[in-house]
């Protein structure tokens, strides 16, 4: 089995932090009944053309590709056609957030012959075993809970797996089989999965829903003792979506990790209202030196519409309490979100100037697939404006503005990117 990473369309130099962690996982759980082998186009920048021959190097009997963002629908469904062309009977199985998201039309496409629907590490594991036994025909006569099948098996509901309920129960991530892990990659792992939340610009909601689970705090002190007795790992991000959610969690974690001073240093997405100076000192003295923060926007009448409830003032000097400490933080921010005037976006720049924030992100606001602006533009006074809403652009966040909004034009979107990605560059400077 091959598990690929799809390339991205937009960047064409390696990125150590795209570390593929979702394949990792399906990779543990399928290496004891099958030779599996992971591609990481992604991280290593592989052109389509060469993600392919890596593969077809490798003799797979079957195929996955995983779709975590928008833009990987492209090239994946290019990699399919290219491995069909060249053995047309190889059954290729996506999975991911934008695989599930889109799946009513992937499924359609007649190079994709499955999708593992949200969480696929039992589904996957599984496919293998019920393709073990019977080859593809058995998997689309019999497919596990989570797979959706094109053709007949499409003609009937999908049964939908359950989440798993002990994430202590799944195996560690097989990042031996990364290719130049640890040197060509920036160490992840998971402690969470899920969100509480339901952000109208992100789709992680339609994916796990709004069910939060977690790994218990002593596994999570023992993956960060692996991976630092393995493999000599000095510094990991927690890939949660919000590391501090379950408060007292959070902090049980960093008491086992004081306790046991594993010499692994972390950084992680917080949520700055669940933050206090009492938890900021707690997490630096577990050897927290990172933090990234979504802040999104800098008006208090935006962050009221995006569901957000943070005070800004509050939160800078939150901001500057861990910039002292040590701690650098990344704060990130959008532009051009549904409702936004120009002096909106005014108070953004001049609210991200005003952060003692280590590093800046600015980003276009895109209506992803899965989410509440991306499933319903109209009513957000959301216009398209792209020819190919796939291949035109979306989902790169960094380079196309693909909307016009209630108040601006995709050129105005773009003349004030301009100006933000400006101030981040100062900043890193």
């Amino acid at each position: 089995m091959v598990l690929i990473s799809p390339p991205s369309p937009y960047r064409d130099t390696p990125d150590p932090n795209g570390l593929p962690l979702g394949l990792c996982m399906l990779a543990s759980m399928v290496r004891d009944l099958s030779d599996v082998t992971i591609i990481d186009g992604y991280s290593r920048a592989l052109s389509v053309a060469n993600t392919v021959d890596a593969t077809l190097a490798r003799e797979p009997d079957i195929v996955g590709i995983g779709m975590p963002f928008s833009f990987s629908e492209t090239p994946s469904l290019e990699i399919a056609e290219a491995l069909k062309s060249v053995k047309k009977d190889l059954p290729i199985v996506a999975g991911g957030i934008h695989a599930t998201v889109r799946a009513p039309a992937l499924i359609e496409n007649p190079h994709i012959d499955g999708l593992a629907l949200g969480e696929a590490e039992l589904t996957v594991a599984e496919l293998v075993k019920t393709f073990i036994r019977g080859g593809w025909t058995e998997v689309a006569k019999n497919p596990p809970d989570g797979l959706l099948v094109r053709g007949e098996a499409t003609r009937h509901p999908v049964r939908h797996r359950k989440f798993v309920e002990n994430l202590d129960s799944l195996p560690s991530p097989a990042f031996d089989l990364l290719e130049g892990f640890p040197d060509r990659y920036a160490a992840r792992m998971e402690t969470s999965r899920g969100c509480g939340y339901n952000c109208p610009y992100c789709a992680s909601a339609a994916y796990w829903g709004r069910i939060y689970r977690t790994y218990s705090p002593k596994r999570v002190v023992e993956e960060m003792s692996k991976l630092k007795e393995r493999w000599g790992i000095r510094r990991v991000s927690f890939s949660d979506d919000t590391f501090n959610l379950d408060l007292k969690r959070a902090r049980e974690i960093a008491k086992l990790l004081i306790d046991a001073d594993p010499g692994i240093q972390w950084g992680a997405s917080l949520r700055p209202e669940l933050m206090t100076e009492e938890d900021l000192e707690l997490y630096v003295r577990a050897g927290m030196t990172g933090i990234f923060l979504g802040l999104e926007s800098g008006s208090p009448g935006i962050l009221k519409e995006i569901k957000r409830a943070h005070d800004l003032d509050r939160t800078r000097e939150l901001v500057a309490r861990a910039e002292s400490m040590g701690v650098e933080v990344h704060g990130s921010f959008m532009i051009g979100l549904p409702g936004e005037r120009e002096e909106d976006i005014e108070l953004t720049l001049k609210y991200a100037e005003s952060l003692a924030a280590g590093t800046l992100g600015f980003h276009i606001f895109h209506p992803l697939p899965g989410s509440e602006y991306g499933e319903n533009p109209d009513k957000y006074g959301i216009k398209l404006e792209i020819p190919d809403s796939m291949s035109g652009g979306l989902g790169d966040i960094d380079g196309v503005a693909p909307v016009r909004t209630k108040y601006l034009s995709p050129m105005r979107i773009l003349d004030y990117y301009q100006i933000a990605r400006a101030i981040a560059e100062k900043r890193r400077k």
